[in-house]
């Protein structure tokens, strides 16, 4: 009797815990009101101010709920230069790194010359200044390395030159 008896509390517990725990599973999903705080919450990305803005370049701020700051991962990623999608079949939101194309410096000659990383990758013509602009490549600004070039700076091209023994390299930056 005495084991029938510990069976049917033990069976008891074991419903009793599984409900629970099926209860809690079931509060993660769906709506729960939250009492948010905006604060000016301000994000910042090595020293420098983010200003975070939306897929149409809308503002979108940070706030925080029971001490806890929540930040808009479109915005956030999107300033550490990441892609950014939503797989609705899963509910989940896909952070990618950009694909990194490997690229080479060309020579006058076409010939490959060598890839430097700390040039901030991309495809290097050795052209003059007027083939590189037939090319829609323009100068604009990131050193090589070598200190004594001189560059040029053109942000709207997202391109950049390095001038050195009057033969610019010119990229397009990835």
């Amino acid at each position: 009797m005495k084991s029938n008896w510990k069976s049917f509390i033990s069976g008891c517990l074991a419903t009793a815990i599984a409900v629970g725990l099926i209860g809690t599973a079931a509060a993660t999903v769906g709506q729960k009101t939250l009492k948010a705080d905006y604060n000016n919450i301000k994000v910042t990305l090595d020293g420098q101010q983010v200003n975070l803005v939306d897929a149409n370049g809308n503002a979108v701020e940070p706030f925080a709920v029971d001490g806890t700051t929540y930040l808009p991962i479109r915005a956030v990623a999107s300033a550490l230069g990441l892609d950014v999608s939503w797989d609705g079949a899963t509910s989940t939101a896909v952070l990618t790194s950009p694909s990194e194309d490997r690229s080479v410096y060309i020579t006058r000659t076409g010939s490959k010359y060598h890839y430097d990383n700390h040039c901030n990758g991309g495809t290097y013509w050795e052209v003059p200044l007027s083939t590189a602009t037939g090319m829609g490549l323009e100068p604009c600004s990131k050193c090589v390395g070598n200190t004594s070039a001189s560059i040029d700076t053109d942000t709207d091209t997202a391109a950049y030159a390095v001038v050195n023994d009057n033969m610019p390299f010119f990229q397009k930056m990835n």
